[in-house]
């Protein structure tokens, strides 16, 4: 959970820089303000793959319809092909974004890159080629 404090800190850096990085519940989010401080973005990995990203968890990106229900609209994910990880991505609108809301939607963010993580890490284990050993 999020404290007045580091909202304001948050808030803070927004203000300052239009970026901000956060630690919640493990995850590394990453916060940009951009288009005249009128939209906000939410970014942060959550499949790290480290010299390669399996088919099965590729085609996790390409879903039409997300399999993990969330109440936040103008959601993705993407592939960092340089880096082997895929990245999930929030869009919205500042307009009438209260500090309450703002933080009802980094922590719902947050809980939606774990789902997403635990998902793709399920389809990451559909590519191993099992071996028996004698």
């Amino acid at each position: 959970m999020l404290m007045e404090k580091e909202i304001k800190k948050l808030f803070n850096q927004l203000i300052h820089q239009d970026l901000a990085q956060i630690a919640l519940d493990g995850n590394d989010i990453t916060i940009r303000v951009f288009d005249n401080g009128s939209k906000l973005s939410l970014s942060t990995p959550v499949y790290l793959g480290g010299n390669f990203i399996p088919k099965s968890v590729r085609q996790c990106v390409g879903y039409q319809r997300s399999p993990i229900k969330t109440f936040l609209n103008n959601t993705s994910l993407s592939i960092d092909e340089n880096k082997y990880e895929i990245d999930f991505h929030y869009v919205g609108h500042l307009e009438n974004l209260s500090s309450k809301l703002f933080i009802d939607l980094i922590e719902e963010f947050s809980v939606v890159a774990d789902e997403w993580r635990l998902f793709l890490d399920e389809h990451d284990k559909n590519d191993l080629v099992h071996v028996r050993v004698k």
